[in-house]
């Protein structure tokens, strides 16, 4: 009997503390959920998920992650950072459609046969020049470490099989970009602030990569771009296009091509959309590309380019099997380049060069009668006189300036 007193009366004791500590956690629970008073009496709201609030949210606090996403928004940058939204071409737009192959200085002799050409028989003409000379090649032998090819003449000459035609390609886009963007056009790391002196990111770029801009910086001679938070990759070893939807005076269609003689860049757009951007090379010094707003006129697959702008001949390229060549102002066409060239500097004779895979990419975009706007945003390019539209292109040997090639 004793016993059970003993239990009932730990039992009843067990029960009371049972109650107090219940009592106890319901309180604390009461006390988190309740409103805590700091100064005005104000609820602590949970935070927000992870976003760009311009205006409070009310039912959340934008802090934390939210306010980080804020200042770069206001700094610029977009959440979450994404890519372009942009592809490279099919690779196989690179391939040629054509052999050539590459001749030597000075005037090259060719003959009617393999066995003419290996004993230095009677050559039935020559390629004269000291410029470039490219000839396109229907066959290819050799004979004691010396190469040789036949051309589509049926004649053949010495020369050497060119293989290393650039590749690369720009961008086909899906989706215009909010924002400008652009090309490396060397093998560059990023810095840390605009400057040379500053520290490296670490984040290397290869020749050709491309990259967003979303904030710009003037610094020791050059414009400098923001290309992500606290990285930023110079002018000296970039190109930028400048996106822009809106027609150009004198374009009376969607459709047009955008050249960029400041920039080196080249942009097509339809229906108020970006399509494709690349890297070019326009006409340098007295050869510059004309400004101005042209129609293309004349369109060819495979065209030879030849011609002379020194008074001694001199510089007399030849080049057969240009591919993809647009003609718009005379003797200037957009075509597509097989021989060594760093692109993203004028340094042809008035004709917009552009790497073999864009050039096909473009060709078969473009109609006759395609719109191609020509323009300098740094104004140093003159504009020149107004002339008629050029009749289809001929070979030329004694060029005015900025005539094609």
């Amino acid at each position: 009997m004793e016993g059970m007193k003993k239990r009932n009366i730990l039992l009843a004791v067990s029960l009371l503390l049972l109650s107090l500590l219940r009592f106890d956690m319901f309180s604390l629970h009461e006390a988190n959920a309740a409103p805590r008073l700091s100064g005005d009496a104000v609820y602590d709201l949970p935070l927000c998920q992870p976003g760009y609030y311009q205006e409070d949210p009310g039912d959340c606090m934008p802090a934390g992650p939210s306010e980080s996403i804020k200042a770069l928004a206001e700094q610029g940058f977009p959440y979450p950072l994404r890519g372009l939204a942009a592809h490279v071409p099919d690779a196989s737009l690179s391939e040629l459609p054509e052999r050539v192959a590459m001749l030597g200085e000075g005037s090259t002799p060719y003959y009617a046969s393999f066995n003419d050409a290996v004993s230095g028989g009677a050559a039935i003409g020559h390629i004269s020049g000291g410029g470039g000379k490219y000839v396109s090649v229907t066959d290819i032998a050799y004979s004691n470490g010396r190469n040789f090819v036949r051309m589509k003449n049926g004649g053949w000459i010495e020369a050497t099989p060119h293989w290393g035609w650039p590749k690369w390609q720009g961008l086909e886009f899906f989706s215009t970009p909010k924002h400008n963007f652009g090309f490396t056009i060397d093998n560059i790391q990023s810095f840390t602030a605009p400057s040379f002196a500053s520290p490296s990111s670490g984040i290397s770029y290869t020749k050709y990569d491309s990259f967003p801009i979303y904030n710009y910086a003037e610094a020791e001679g050059y414009k400098w771009y923001e290309v992500a938070p606290g990285e930023w990759i110079p002018s000296l070893k970039s190109r930028e296009v400048l996106v822009n939807t809106h027609r150009p005076d004198g374009v009376d269609r969607d459709r047009w091509i955008a050249i960029d003689l400041e920039n080196q860049t080249l942009a097509v757009y339809e229906n108020s959309e970006l399509k494709f951007a690349t890297v070019i090379a326009s006409g340098a010094g007295e050869l510059y590309s004309d400004p101005g707003v042209y129609e293309v006129y004349h369109k060819i697959e495979l065209h030879t380019m030849q011609g002379s702008y020194a008074a001694d001949r001199s510089d007399f390229f030849y080049y057969e099997s240009v591919p993809w060549a647009l003609y718009y102002n005379h003797a200037q066409a957009i075509h597509g380049i097989y021989w060594p060239a760093v692109l993203g500097f004028p340094q042809s004779h008035g004709c917009i060069n552009m790497f073999p895979g864009d050039a096909n990419w473009l060709f078969h975009w473009t109609e006759l009668g395609e719109y191609v706007y020509v323009f300098d945003p740094s104004g140093q390019t003159p504009m020149p006189t107004p002339t008629p539209m050029g009749t289809p292109p001929q070979p030329i040997f004694t060029p005015t300036p900025n005539s094609g090639g």
